[in-house]
């Protein structure tokens, strides 16, 4: 629905801003069509938590207070390597990452902009377990074997595969 509304708008807009006199309704469409793009970054944001399994490892992240990372069910080394194969699909194999209503979208810019602000999203949390991983006080061992990438390769990697 959010796609189609989305169309919807980006066809009057762009009919609309061919007249000077119309500003104060471009501005409301502009803002309507914000909402949409809100929506679908929420789904697109989302889908990419769920396929890479990052649900549980946000919820372990925002709650510190069990102690060592390392300790916690959810968190050892062979279930984060399995994070990060799956994170290697997703940059080798974007299009697995989108959803489908997303390249269904008229304008590239708001299929971008969604893209955009979901993956920064994912690098967000990224930068979170990769330094929780590498503090010392969550007694991992060999930390750089675990999470090998930097947050600023991570977001390297994506801006060469998503952000053509």
């Amino acid at each position: 629905m959010a796609v189609y509304l989305l169309n919807c708008m980006y066809s009057m807009y762009t009919c609309l801003s061919l007249y000077e006199f119309m500003e104060d309704r471009l501005e409301r469409l502009q803002a309507q069509s914000d909402a949409q793009i809100d929506t679908l970054t929420s789904e697109q944001a989302s889908s990419l938590v769920a396929n890479l399994s990052l649900g549980p490892i946000y919820t372990i992240l925002q709650d510190q207070s069990h102690g060592p990372l390392s300790s916690i069910p959810g968190m050892e080394p062979s279930n984060l390597k399995n994070f990060l194969d799956k994170l290697d699909f997703l940059i080798s194999n974007p299009d697995s990452a989108l959803l489908p209503q997303i390249n269904l979208l008229s304008s590239s810019k708001h299929k971008h902009a969604i893209e955009k602000r979901a993956f920064d999203l994912l690098i967000a949390i990224y930068k979170q377990l990769y330094e929780g991983v590498h503090n010392v006080s969550n007694l991992y061992e060999n930390p750089e074997l675990i999470l090998s990438k930097s947050p600023e390769e991570l977001t390297s990697a994506l801006n060469k595969q998503f952000m053509k």
